[in-house]
């Protein structure tokens, strides 16, 4: 049994128990609850503040590091679970949760559950399925900081961040069509591993994904508050996993990337506003269905 750490309710607008189910909303990061280009958050501010006023757990699913996040998340004054680079890793802030959940171990200030696979180990994969499919790829690993910070848009600051890699490789590839790009996918999963694609980058990783992790917390949740109503937000195409699992759907980014997936959905929304702002608005609409007003 775990321990009851966090509240069993959620107040509504008044002031009042909500009693179930227990709303969670999980986020991707780029494009969706950052704007793309500038990495601010502030369009999505009031529903942030509304989540947070309302006791609604806003749990983090990203390609982005542990490193990374140890800033952001002070600066969003999160401390709910957050799942890092593409599934590799659940962790519970200590700070919240005093005991640790089943299977994780202590790292820094955290309770660490570990679902992916070593870093190195992917670094010698991808070498291995560039030679295999002869086509150029240039991982994190090949890059110094400022290729990082030019690739990605991000300051050598948090470029360096984004370097401290642990269960998940982000790397370019030369101009491909359909055919060898599938031949690219395929090399990778008869290594045991996935490649997912985001919004700059395409990344190698364990089989564990975003929706293999969030199922792992969505059940943890489940365990501690009994009955959960749970909501994805992203943009792109490997926030999929972890959307189609969702009781309701988000989508604030370009419509064309969900092609055939709408149905695999619950209760999609796609937002007519894009990252943050569409983040903003899907996540107030969300709140009024709930009976949280403004």
């Amino acid at each position: 049994m775990y321990e009851r750490v966090m509240p069993v309710t959620q107040m509504d607008s008044h002031g009042g128990e909500v009693i179930s189910p227990f709303l969670v909303i999980f986020t991707d990061l780029d494009g969706t609850l950052l704007d793309e280009n500038t990495y601010s958050w502030e369009d999505a501010k009031p529903a942030l503040t509304r989540c947070k006023t309302l006791g609604i757990p806003i749990v983090i699913v990203t390609s982005k590091t542990r490193a990374e996040l140890e800033e952001l998340r002070k600066e969003l004054l999160l401390f709910d679970p957050f799942i890092t680079e593409n599934g590799g890793a659940i962790f519970f802030p200590k700070e919240k949760f005093s005991s640790p959940p089943p299977g994780t171990d202590s790292v820094d200030n955290l309770w660490r559950l570990s679902l992916g696979v070593p870093y190195e180990t992917l670094k010698r994969a991808l070498r291995e399925i560039e030679n295999e499919v002869q086509v150029r790829l240039k991982g994190f690993s090949d890059m110094d900081i400022l290729e990082i910070a030019a690739c990605s848009g991000l300051d050598k600051a948090r470029a360096s961040l984004a370097a401290r890699r642990e269960y998940d490789e982000p790397f370019l590839v030369d101009p491909i069509d359909n055919d060898r790009r599938e031949v690219l996918f395929q090399a990778a999963l008869k290594r045991g591993l996935k490649i997912s694609k985001g919004g700059r980058f395409y990344h190698l990783h364990g089989r564990s994904d975003k929706g293999i992790a969030t199922s792992h917390l969505i059940a943890w949740y489940k365990e501690v508050v009994g009955e959960v109503y749970c909501v994805g937000v992203g943009d792109s195409p490997n926030d999929l996993p972890f959307l189609k699992i969702m009781d309701r759907a988000i989508f604030v980014g370009d419509p064309a990337l969900l092609k055939d997936s709408r149905e695999q959905m619950k209760n999609l929304v796609v937002t007519q506003m894009k990252g943050p702002k569409g983040w903003n608005q899907g996540v107030m609409d969300l709140i009024k269905s709930q009976g949280g007003t403004n």
